[in-house]
């Protein structure tokens, strides 16, 4: 993904791999060593306020859907992380092997 589709990522309906709807992209968070769109936030339901991070690795889009390479259960089982704005060096390793498995 280029930064020209920071802005389609944003206004994403998002889907898991499966074709189940996870809802709407909250935040594009950008790879530390590229600067590049790395990683999505996404929220499952309107009680759950935890933010789920997802790598854009894989992902394509159809339309205004952008479609993720991994599971709901996969994603809602990643690691917690502190903070929803930005993810430190640590917790980006953390969740890049995750999802590298």
């Amino acid at each position: 993904m280029d930064k020209l589709e920071i802005n389609e990522l944003q206004e994403a309906t998002a889907w898991d791999s499966e074709g189940i709807k996870l809802g709407e992209v909250n935040q594009v968070h950008l790879e530390r060593a590229s600067g590049l769109p790395g990683w999505v936030t996404l929220s499952f339901g309107l009680l759950n306020t935890r933010k789920h991070y997802v790598p854009l690795d894989g992902a394509h889009f159809k339309g205004a859907d952008l479609h993720l390479k991994w599971t709901k259960k996969q994603i809602s089982d990643s690691p917690d992380t502190a903070s929803d704005l930005e993810l430190s060096a640590e917790e980006e390793r953390e969740l890049s092997e995750y999802y590298s498995r």
